[in-house]
């Protein structure tokens, strides 16, 4: 694998986007329901696109489409509405910093059903950053709250699950697909889904009683076309040209994007939260790191017998 400059450029841009995905996600939340937002992010991202998959349909082969459709529903379905039920509860930085499990995902689940062997690094860097999540796992404010909380933490583990998987089957099953076109696919297949659930959310009976509301559409727009769009195709072109697990090193940056952006909007994070993450981007760092030097300076000396 031959990594460029241009892919480490590619990496960068995307840590700043999808960094700042966690505090629009957050803004949009004041004005509508988590179903709301993640039904409306989905539609608008099916909208940008629809020209192009139209466009490109006859390029969609039907062997593809069972994987095309499972790509979709972990990667781009899913994840859009757990993300806003959680950060109703939780603080956007949190939900950064947990979404950086998704490199760490891309190995386990690399090794468990794509055939990926794992280096003594990314061994090292899985046990780094479980224990960062246990500390993360800690509110600042109270020790009654955390049982309450921890099923939100979950459901943001079960999306960075749900969006490393996606990464390997897109590495798998893209092909020779433009990231534009698979891009587009993938929203076509929602869109018809979304659009029920928007319908369905009560989300236009809220901006017909609420003008205001559309201050939150704004939001809502900025991460369909930045986070869901751009950001796709960008990180689909990145798995195709390197691999999965060099693009998802991408939540190696997110999280301090987000914890910026957190601290701006004057969030509270605990001391025991702050260096949970600290271990989490250790175990990422870790993770990416050709640990094998440890092999070899350990290994024993072959002791020549003959005389």
């Amino acid at each position: 694998m031959n990594i460029k400059f241009k892919h480490w450029v590619t990496l960068i841009v995307l840590s700043l986007v999808w960094g700042s995905s966690f505090i629009l996600i957050k803004k949009g939340l004041e004005y509508f329901t988590p179903m709301q937002v993640g039904a409306l992010r989905v539609t608008l991202a099916g909208l940008f696109l629809l020209p192009t998959s139209i466009k490109h349909i006859k390029k969609l082969e039907r062997k593809t489409f069972p994987w095309l459709f499972l790509t979709a529903m972990v990667g781009s379905f899913i994840p859009m509405f757990l993300f806003p039920i959680a950060e109703v509860h939780l603080n956007s930085a949190i939900a950064g910093i947990l979404n950086a499990l998704m490199s760490i995902c891309v190995i386990v689940l690399g090794a468990l059903f794509f055939k990926y062997k794992a280096n003594i690094g990314e061994v090292i860097g899985v046990a780094f950053s479980f224990l960062g999540v246990i500390l993360l796992l800690q509110t600042p404010d109270s020790h009654t709250a955390v049982p309450y909380e921890w099923f939100y933490y979950m459901i943001l583990i079960v999306a960075a699950i749900m969006y490393a998987f996606s990464g390997l089957l897109t590495q798998k099953y893209m092909g020779g697909v433009s990231p534009l076109v698979w891009t587009a696919f993938i929203e076509l297949v929602l869109l018809a889904p979304a659009l029920i659930v928007l319908i369905s959310s009560g989300f236009f009976q809220v901006l017909l009683e609420h003008p205001e509301a559309l201050e939150g559409v704004g939001f809502v727009f900025l991460l369909a076309l930045f986070g869901s769009v751009l950001a796709n195709i960008f990180y689909y072109k990145l798995i195709r040209d390197t691999n999965a697990a060099f693009a998802s090193s991408v939540s190696l940056l997110m999280p301090i994007v987000a914890f910026i952006w957190g601290l701006l909007d004057n969030e509270v994070l605990g001391m025991l939260q702050v260096f949970g993450g600290v271990m989490i981007v250790t175990g990422l760092y870790f993770g990416r790191r050709d640990m094998s030097f440890i092999k070899r300076r350990f290994k024993k000396p072959k002791i020549d017998t003959q005389c």
